[in-house]
């Protein structure tokens, strides 16, 4: 039996899901981008439906329990997200700082 948590995460990870297609229709969101969110949402479908399939996974890898390998997940995740996110903001920086030379150099002359 579902119970109202359940219901609500799954037709927020399904909301979810049509938003990351909706993304990548309009272009916004590359393929690599596109499939990582679809499978991650999926996942999180996957986890809420079937708890116990954390657990198992969790002992494989000697973690007691299924929300603690959920927390530890989640924050390597996070953390390889957000080093994506700096090395991306100091490539864009980068090119920023080119273009801006560039442009200073021809209006110089």
């Amino acid at each position: 039996m579902l119970i109202l948590f359940q219901i609500l995460f799954v037709l927020f990870s399904l909301f979810a899901v049509l938003s990351v297609y909706r993304r990548r229709k309009e272009g916004l969101l590359g393929p690599k981008g596109t499939i990582f969110w679809i499978l991650f949402w999926l996942a999180v479908i996957i986890v809420v439906l079937w708890p116990d399939t954390v657990a198992q996974i969790a002992n494989v890898f000697g973690i007691g329990r299924g929300a603690d390998f959920v927390i530890y997940s989640a924050f390597v995740l996070l953390f390889y997200l957000v080093f994506k996110l700096h090395t991306k903001i100091e490539s864009i920086g980068r090119d920023v700082t080119k273009v801006v030379r560039k442009n200073a150099l021809k209006e110089k002359d």
